[in-house]
């Protein structure tokens, strides 16, 4: 209710006083200006009022309508990691093309501070991430112009590849949204 009432106040003040001035206006074509100007306001604070409280139902249901659209999706809520315990061997691919999703990774490697990137080769496409865990090595492979597959392998489904993961999906999500 709070959000409701600070659209509302947010949104009284212009919307009454632009309705006063338009219905003031309107009165002075058929009565004198004394006349007009008290009519006018009380016209224009009526409807300015009612219009202005219209308003904010309309903005806040829009906005809640918006922030259920936006929880549902959720890219982080749509990946999901399976318990593993052997090695891993996965594979998903990206709606972008091989340098970006290159750039990406190391990009994720670099702002979550996961650990060492051991060898890195941008034209092959090949990360060796070293954890205080494991050694990660990554592929990133061309699929067609806009779109690529990174393959990655580790001794065990640790959380620095699940950051990896969540933080490079989020992003091709981010930049689909774009």
């Amino acid at each position: 209710m709070r959000v409701f009432f600070n659209i509302f106040l947010s949104l009284v003040l212009p919307v009454t006083g632009l309705f006063i001035v338009l219905a003031t206006g309107y009165f002075t074509l058929n009565y004198d200006l004394g006349k007009a100007f008290k009519l006018g306001t009380l016209a224009g604070f009526i409807s300015g009022i009612l219009f202005s409280a219209v308003m904010a139902a309309v903005l806040f249901f829009l906005r809640k309508a918006r922030l259920a659209h936006s929880v549902r999706n959720d890219p982080n809520s749509a990946i999901t990691h399976p318990d593993e315990d052997g090695s891993v061997d996965k594979q998903f691919i990206l709606l972008m093309d091989k340098v970006m999703a290159f750039d990406l990774l190391i990009q994720s490697i670099i702002d979550q501070k996961l650990g060492e990137v051991e060898k890195g080769n941008k034209r092959k496409g090949t990360i060796t991430l070293n954890t205080q865990e494991q050694n990660i090595d990554i592929s990133v492979k061309k699929l067609t112009e806009h779109t690529s597959q990174v393959h990655i392998k580790a001794e065990t489904y640790s959380e620095p590849l699940k950051q990896i993961i969540n933080y490079t999906k989020t992003k091709e999500y981010s930049f689909l949204q774009y």
